[in-house]
């Protein structure tokens, strides 16, 4: 699966995604994590990506025509019109906090795509004629970033990770979080706990100052432990 991120500051895209279970990933050709840069396609000696907006108001504005040169680079857009490309299965998508929820669900749904566009905002936000380029708008949380190179990141890895071969042992899907198998609306919290968790986990030492791993887990006896995890 190929990701394409548009941004104006792509470093930060490849200073995360070389590394780690992206790194990996893009090594065994799995997956393939492309920064373009729009700035490159912005008119003029300086290069402007933003501008003021009309009517007046406060912050700039990303201006249109950089981000819709840089997608028709790509063989995304022609003509003032967004392009498909056939036998491709590909979403542009707008990363903004306007946007719908990115979850899981969502995630599972890019894992089937051969390419997912990410467009990064910066600045008061887009020209609104950009949204006339892509199929969505994704948020990843009710509130405030600089920008949106870590909100594509975020859907990246959670997307990735989904696509076969790129975990080492995709057994610890079933095991995670947010899948069909322990969906999160299933969690109880302790009332005893100031914090939310999806399972309780344990490691070694079995006794660390007096905090002492439950006995049930020592035990060695797996049936006594699933029925224990389980409840």
């Amino acid at each position: 699966m190929q990701f394409d991120i548009l941004t104006i500051f792509p470093d930060l895209i490849y200073h995360y995604s070389n590394d780690s279970i992206l790194g990996i990933a893009q090594k065994k050709n799995l997956i393939k994590i492309i920064a373009h840069n729009w700035r490159e396609f912005a008119v003029g000696k300086h290069q402007p990506v933003d501008d003021t907006q009309y009517g007046g108001g406060a912050g700039m504005v990303l201006k249109v025509d950089p981000i819709y040169y840089c997608l028709e680079s790509l063989g995304l857009a022609r003509g003032g019109k967004k392009l498909k490309i056939e036998n491709c299965k590909l979403k542009i998508i707008a990363l903004d906090p306007a946007g719908k929820k990115f979850d899981q669900t969502m995630a599972k749904k890019f894992s089937k795509l051969d390419r997912l566009i990410l467009i990064s905002g910066r600045y008061q936000g887009f020209d609104e004629r950009v949204y006339k380029f892509v199929d969505e708008k994704v948020s990843v949380g009710d509130y405030v970033l600089s920008g949106g190179e870590l909100p594509a990141l975020a859907v990246v890895e959670a997307t990735s990770r989904l696509i076969p071969g790129v975990l080492g042992n995709q057994e610890s899907l079933s095991n995670e979080t947010f899948n069909d198998k322990f969906p999160i609306s299933n969690v109880k919290s302790n009332p005893k706990s100031k914090f939310q968790k999806s399972e309780i986990l344990y490691t070694r030492p079995d006794n660390f100052l007096g905090l002492k791993v439950p006995k049930v887990l020592l035990s060695g006896d797996h049936k006594k432990i699933a029925e224990w995890r389980k409840k």
